[in-house]
């Protein structure tokens, strides 16, 4: 049974840099020799449809600048999806973004097994093993799980440069988010709460906040824009500034 303790209930729910963890799921669009590509071409691995363009690269800044463990995906979202629990429908996706992935067309369930024990459960397995770590040494955990996202979905064009996204009944994830807000502000990007996605949609994150005690564990998504990571100046520059906005908040 999933035991629930009283959040933390000062401003930054009593965060510092020791106890942060950093992970990227979809740091990578690598597919394993044995899956030959999945059956697409480069240019559709090259695509948001197998990885989060940037995300990396922000996840190792970010991690550098707080002095905090990192966890990289090693493989692509499409092989099996490191951000997905294990009965989610698009665990392994048999179609992305319209494009038909042809090596997830007959993937039965003793396949799908097989992936879960080879690629998906070794990444999660080490890095809930460092939110553990974390807890059981300094008492909590901050979980910063960093993504990118296209900046049109369907001929929409998404507003955000930056998204924070946090379950709003979590109060120490609520807090953070919104210090981390302010903090942000004098980049003069735009900071948006829970978009393009929702704080609570299925996830890394999310399995861990029903997992674990509120009072020792709290965790954000943070989401760029690709648009603003076209280039390796333009990505080192957002990354500095979530860096940066990030150390001004924990000491």
């Amino acid at each position: 049974m999933t035991q629930r303790r009283r959040p933390l209930s000062t401003p930054n729910a009593g965060f510092q840099r020791r106890h942060v963890l950093i992970s990227c799921e979809h740091a990578s669009n690598r597919v394993p020799e044995e899956l030959r590509n999945l059956g697409l071409a480069k240019r559709h691995l090259d695509d948001h449809i197998a990885w989060d363009r940037g995300a990396a690269l922000i996840a190792r800044a970010v991690a550098a600048r707080l002095g905090a463990p990192c966890h990289l995906g090693r493989w692509s979202r499409l092989v099996v999806d490191l951000n997905r629990s294990p009965e989610h429908p698009k665990l392994v996706a048999p179609v992305s973004f319209g494009v038909i992935i042809p090596g997830n067309q007959d993937v039965d369930a003793v396949e799908m097994a097989r992936r879960v024990r080879r690629w998906w459960k070794p990444y999660r397995d080490r890095a809930t093993a460092d939110v553990s770590r974390l807890i059981a040494r300094h008492g909590r955990c901050l979980h910063l799980s960093i993504h990118s996202f296209t900046p049109v979905v369907a001929g929409v064009r998404r507003r955000a440069d930056i998204g924070i996204l946090y379950d709003p009944a979590h109060a120490a994830a609520r807090a953070f988010a919104k210090r981390l807000r302010s903090a942000l502000a004098p980049s003069g990007l735009g900071i948006y709460m829970n978009e393009p996605y929702r704080g609570t949609s299925d996830g890394f994150t999310t399995s861990l906040h029903a997992r674990l005690p509120h009072s020792c564990y709290a965790a954000l998504e943070l989401e760029t824009n690709q648009r603003l990571l076209r280039t390796p100046v333009a990505a080192n520059r957002v990354a500095r500034s979530i860096a940066d906005a990030l150390a001004t908040l924990l000491r």
